[in-house]
């Protein structure tokens, strides 16, 4: 349901920007989500994210070849694993993204148009199930927003007409979250990589 929210968000924004009577793409597209372990530097915590599949979609308004600036929603889910000695604390999560970058195009033609992009977010986490030790045990965790710095690139391709095919690496970097749970605080850096793939629609 989740999901079907956001590719409806998606198209809603699509719809409202076309009144701008410039050149806009939606795009929708599929990802790898590989997330790296993190470490607290004053205890013994260490935070191991499982890797994921995500989803996202995307609306773009250029200003002119070379500049345009674009929306992204998103959404992936994982667990997030906690070694705290004696015991480990898992929370199953699910991650929502939202992001606005500024990209450049530095150069086009017909059939390829390669980009980079930078910007910033926020990724709101919502726990669901939780473990100790492997035993179903809820120990508190709530959901938490998360600042996120968001960069990266990659190109477009024409397949046929208005459609094109979109390669991109994203990466965010963001607070690591402890889900406001006492003794699960790490106060270090998440790095979420998502190569993808989508279908983007130009007008």
């Amino acid at each position: 349901m989740r999901t079907a929210r956001l590719a409806l968000a998606v198209v809603v924004l699509a719809f409202a920007a076309a009144n701008a009577q410039e050149r806009l793409d939606l795009s929708v597209s599929g990802s790898a989500v590989f997330s790296k372990s993190v470490s607290a530097t004053t205890s013994a915590v260490t935070l191991s994210p499982r890797d994921s599949g995500g989803v996202f979609g995307t609306v773009r308004y250029h200003f002119n070849h070379l500049s345009a600036v674009e929306l992204n929603i998103g959404h992936t889910a994982n667990s997030q694993i906690f070694d705290r000695p004696p015991d480990q604390l898992k929370v199953h999560t699910s991650i929502t993204e939202f992001s606005a970058d500024y990209v450049l195009t530095p150069f086009h033609t017909n059939k390829l148009e390669p980009f980079l992009f930078a910007g910033a977010g926020e990724l709101r986490w919502y726990p669901d199930s939780q473990y100790i030790n492997g035993n179903s045990s809820q120990f508190g965790a709530y959901s938490q927003n998360s600042l996120a710095f968001l960069y990266g690139g990659g190109a477009d391709y024409r397949l046929w007409r208005r459609l094109w095919l979109r390669a991109q690496y994203r990466g965010l970097v963001f607070r690591a979250p402890d889900f406001t749970v006492s003794g699960l605080f790490i106060s270090g850096k998440g790095h979420m990589a998502e190569p993808s793939l989508g279908i983007a629609v130009k007008f």
